[in-house]
């Protein structure tokens, strides 16, 4: 498939695909992640999981950029099912710990 193809069967601009293809877009939506994986017919997780060659980027990475924003990377990985798992757990501490004040 090529990329005008994919762009098309995703509903987004070829453009847009191409700039996350090179790495310039390195954060896109789950939206978009979704779209991409059904037109490709994987799930978002199989979609994402291919990160091993960034591996040691990534890790660097990490050191330069704040915690809301490897939450948001890590919750961009995960498929929506591991993503309203993840909601749920942080409501349950954020209530636990509004009520230990």
């Amino acid at each position: 498939m090529t990329q005008e193809q994919l762009a098309e069967k995703a509903e987004i601009d070829t453009s847009y695909l191409g700039q996350i293809e090179r790495g310039v877009r390195q954060s896109p939506s789950i939206a978009i992640v979704g779209k991409i994986s059904r037109a490709l017919g994987i799930g978002e997780g199989e979609l994402l999981a291919d990160r091993e060659e960034d591996a040691s980027y990534e890790t660097h990475a990490d050191e330069e950029i704040g915690i809301p924003e490897r939450i948001a990377r890590e919750l961009g990985r995960m498929t929506p099912k591991e993503q309203r798992l993840y909601e749920r757990i942080f409501r349950t501490l954020r209530e636990l710990s509004e009520l230990k004040d």
